[in-house]
């Protein structure tokens, strides 16, 4: 059995470190996110603005690979941006146009540039040393109901982004799919596994989320990607969900961008543009793909034997880390600096 201190620090810059870095962007009422791995990039949606912002913040000019989980404004509004701003290389999307104006400024941005167009069938991209494993929506015109699924496997770190899906599409992908070949091929797709993290489905819409699918990924950690808007996203029902399952659940609209550092073994740490440097936050095990997480009362930080004492910030392990940071160890490893 795994167990995980939770930290939270502030948020970082570009960060040069062998791990996976995933970033939720806070980009208002709408979707982005970023992931990072040895140089690689991906990005999935663009929101309806700002992803130029952070993409020239952290200085990317190349993404290997773009991802729109479908067409709706919120979610691609801000691709003309970024084939403007950046090499893209792939392009991929459910392959169910619209007729908006986004849209079809989106399609004439990519005709313009060079990227190679991908349809979303079942297929694994490998970004550096991650894997990307493409879920192919469920036939149908439904735009919500025709999200791209993608589950990003790092080791044995796993998230997993879903798009609008509401519940039909989230019951087809339980009922059909199942575990990729060793070559990253599967029959009709990657079976929905345990996961770390998951991004909320439909912005935290009721009809989003269901006890199945709670269920089945049980994530560690939640993110909803919202803005202010008119539609009650996120449902406090769904945010109960979730957390009710054991996972943190964090906000754009509150926490601001997400930062996940994760490592190919699986322990990873979470940040956010807000975050609150007070220490502990829980401590739950993770029992992978046997039991649903729990979690368990908070226990006071001691200095046990096999705590490094470090001089400055605080021991994680055999390591030390800033004092702001997240550490993810096994119980009994993690203790206060000296002063």
């Amino acid at each position: 059995m795994r167990y995980a201190l939770v930290f939270v620090w502030a948020l970082a810059a570009p960060l040069a470190a062998q791990h996976l870095e995933i970033r939720f962007l806070n980009v208002g009422q709408g979707d982005a996110a970023l992931i990072r791995e040895s140089g690689k990039t991906a990005l999935i949606d663009a929101g309806t603005a700002g992803v130029v912002s952070y993409l020239r913040e952290l200085q990317i000019d190349t993404i290997d690979l773009v991802v729109a989980s479908h067409n709706h404004a919120d979610h691609i509004g801000g691709m003309t941006g970024v084939f403007g701003s950046a090499v893209v290389r792939f392009y991929l999307d459910n392959g169910v146009p619209h007729t908006t104006a986004t849209y079809q400024r989106t399609i004439q941005a990519l005709r313009a540039s060079r990227a190679q167009y991908l349809t979303a069938t079942s297929r694994t991209i490998t970004l550096g040393a991650a894997r990307v494993h493409v879920i192919a929506p469920p036939p149908g015109r439904d735009h919500n109901n025709s999200s791209v699924g993608i589950l990003v496997e790092y080791g044995e770190f796993h998230a997993l982004f879903t798009g609008d899906s509401e519940q039909d599409e989230l019951q087809y992908w339980l009922s059909t799919t199942r575990s990729p070949s060793p070559e990253g091929r599967g029959g009709q797709g990657v079976r929905i596994p345990q996961v770390h993290v998951v991004k909320v489905a439909h912005h935290g819409s009721w009809n989003g989320t269901t006890a199945e699918w709670v269920a089945a990924t049980q994530p560690a950690v939640a993110v909803i990607s919202v803005g202010k808007n008119g539609y009650g996203h996120p449902s406090p029902q769904v945010i109960a969900q979730w957390q009710d399952a054991g996972a943190r659940v964090y906000r754009t609209d509150y926490d601001g961008s997400v930062l996940i550092l994760a490592n190919d073994d699986g322990s990873f740490v979470v940040t956010t543009d807000r975050a609150d440097t007070s220490g502990v936050i829980r401590l739950r095990p993770f029992v992978r793909d046997t039991s649903r997480a729990r979690v368990a009362t908070p226990v006071p930080v001691t200095s046990p034997a096999c705590c490094k004492i470090c001089t400055r910030g605080k021991a994680c392990g055999n390591s030390c880390i800033s004092r702001a940071y997240q550490c993810r160890q096994p119980p009994g490893c993690a203790c206060d600096a000296k002063q």
